[in-house]
């Protein structure tokens, strides 16, 4: 096991997820596609009490294609949350398919404990795409049924699935903090600390980083944009996706 400049290897649950979602997005776009001649050429958009519709707009591919665009949003930014907490400019570990277990075993206990808590996060990261992808693929399906029936609902079902995807992001994200674990103590170095509380060395290659007390992880705020960088991802990955629906199915109550 070896690592230099790069990006620490995912975990096979982390690859799983990835390719999971690409599958799920590809399939919910030709769904889509498919679906786009039998939709009718006004599709209504916005809905009075009662789900009666009092607004149209004509059908386009663009539209039609808006949870597509919305899977692809999240899927963008929460893969790209993954590669910021895989990057590692140099020094750690990386794991090897090919070698066998007991020798991974043996490697694994001697992974730094950072690059096993970026391992982690990233894992639980692309795990919650995945959940809300998954979301998005029937959220196109009660979009297109409701533009067909020309009725304000998107189902019932749609509210159990979403209340399903926050009970598993709620697990994934106990998860993930059981697997990220506990950092181990660092010795102190006054000039690597800002206010007390923000580290930053620009020589360290690690993201996370133990607190000063060494009772939890913080940021590595000397890797160039990498806190701000995770800030706006998750800032437009979920308020985007939100904001896009919402201007979308407008109610008036």
């Amino acid at each position: 096991m070896t690592m230099g400049r790069g990006l620490i290897a995912p975990t096979g649950l982390a690859r799983c997820a990835a390719w999971g979602t690409a599958i799920i997005v590809i399939a919910t776009t030709a769904y889509l596609l498919a679906s786009y001649a039998s939709l009718p050429e006004l599709l209504p958009v916005h809905f009075k009490r009662g789900g009666v519709p009092n607004g149209w707009q004509y059908k386009t591919v663009g539209r039609v294609l808006l949870p597509a665009f919305i899977q692809l949003s999240l899927a963008a930014t929460f893969g790209g949350i993954a590669l910021l907490l895989l990057s590692r400019p140099a020094g750690g570990a990386s794991s090897s398919d090919s070698v066998d277990s007991a020798t991974r075993v043996s490697v694994e206990s001697q992974v730094p404990p950072d690059v096993h808590a970026a391992r982690a996060a990233a894992e639980t990261v692309l795990l919650m795409a995945f959940i809300w992808v998954a979301f998005q693929a029937h959220g196109a399906y009660a979009l297109a049924r409701m533009w067909t029936t020309g009725f304000g609902h998107l189902g019932q079902l749609y509210t159990v699935f979403e209340a399903l995807g926050v009970v598993l992001t709620g697990i994934v994200a106990v998860r993930g903090h059981v697997r990220v674990g506990r950092p181990t103590p660092r010795p102190y170095v006054a000039e690597h600390w800002r206010f007390g509380q923000l580290y930053k060395n620009a020589n360290d290659p690690a993201l996370f980083v133990p607190t000063r007390d060494g009772s939890r992880w913080t940021l590595n705020f000397g890797r160039p944009g990498a806190a701000a960088l995770l800030a706006v991802a998750l800032a437009v990955g979920v308020i985007g996706p939100t904001t896009i629906l919402i201007l979308t199915l407008r109610y008036n109550f």
